[in-house]
């Protein structure tokens, strides 16, 4: 139930931002492949970050990462001074109940509810700054690949997921979306959330509405749905007895698979200026400044100077 409610929180909230705001775009270009390897890397390398910092230095780094990802979501739709309020209420408040709150299950329930709307409209922000600044559909694919293999690896044989998941469960700012029911916890990281929101919106505006269409029943097809139901055919759980899924193992290979088909029946990606120009982009278009070309003058005519009055005429000479 978590995996789908936040597939479609995220399947929904993503194309519905990406259609109708248009965020500034960076300074630092388009984006492309090697932003891919960059953030690969960051994924990569974080979680051993992160396991090495102490409570208080993760919380704040935590802190100001959500910060500046709501921030970035935010700026096109509300005044710096209701932007930073509602920033600092959404993560001061989760860093609040997550100190408080967390001793019945209710407060689990309450804490979970706030986490999730950090995390998605995070995820959003994130996934749709990426899209609006280039980022193509192949490279997604690719790094969906890429992080099956990395997903299976670092759940099954080295458990670094599950020791982050350890890390994190029980103290504030979650990187997660999730929820409880009685003793067990059901969440879904903010990687797989990134990974799924960024090949919807790839999709999205390189092949319009079939390519929407696609990336969403790939997502709650192998994102969602198929992870889910594997545990009752494969043994994850690991010896704190959680059931651990690699989801980009199941979501990886049809992700290639759905770029490919597009590929070949729609031909090449669009880029964001034609979605932009198309009728999938609904939001207000950014302003095109027309610099008037300037109308030449006529000059007038040189007007010979007056005679001088008064000067007496020359005789002729003999």
């Amino acid at each position: 139930i978590v995996s789908l409610a936040t597939t479609v929180v995220i399947g929904v909230g993503a194309p519905y931002y990406l259609r109708r705001v248009r965020l500034e775009r960076p300074a630092i270009g388009t984006f492309n492949a090697r932003d891919i390897c960059v953030l690969f890397v960051l994924l990569a390398f974080l979680p051993v970050f992160y396991l090495h910092l102490p409570r208080w230095l993760l919380t704040s780094f935590l802190a100001l990462t959500f910060c500046s990802a709501l921030s970035i979501g935010l700026r096109p739709l509300l005044s710096p001074a209701k932007l930073w309020l509602t920033v600092g209420v959404l993560v001061g408040g989760n860093i609040f109940i997550g100190r408080t709150f967390l001793g019945t299950v209710h407060g689990w329930q309450v804490f979970w509810l706030e986490n999730s709307v950090i995390v998605a409209m995070a995820a959003i922000s994130v996934t749709n700054l990426y899209v609006q600044g280039g980022m193509k559909l192949k490279y997604v694919a690719g790094f969906a690949g890429a992080l099956a293999i990395y997903d299976v690896f670092f759940t099954k044989y080295l458990p670094l997921t599950n020791q982050l998941v350890e890390k994190f469960l029980g103290y504030p700012l979650n990187p997660s979306m999730g929820f409880r029911w009685g003793f067990d916890n059901a969440a879904v990281g903010i990687g797989d959330l990134l990974v799924y929101g960024l090949f919807i919106l790839a999709a999205l505006k390189a092949y319009g509405k079939p390519g929407l269409r696609v990336g969403l029943t790939l997502v709650t097809l192998f994102g969602a749905v198929l992870p889910s139901l594997v545990p009752l055919v494969i043994n994850f759980v690991d010896a704190r007895t959680d059931v651990l899924v690699p989801a980009q193992a199941w979501f990886g290979p049809p992700a290639v698979l759905g770029y490919l088909w597009l590929r070949r029946k729609y031909g090449r990606e669009r880029t964001v200026k034609e979605f932009l120009d198309s009728p999938d982009f609904i939001g207000r278009r950014p302003k095109t400044v027309t610099v008037p070309t300037p109308v030449p003058v006529a000059q007038p005519a040189p007007v010979p100077a007056p005679e001088p009055v008064g000067t007496p005429a020359t005789a002729p000479a003999g």
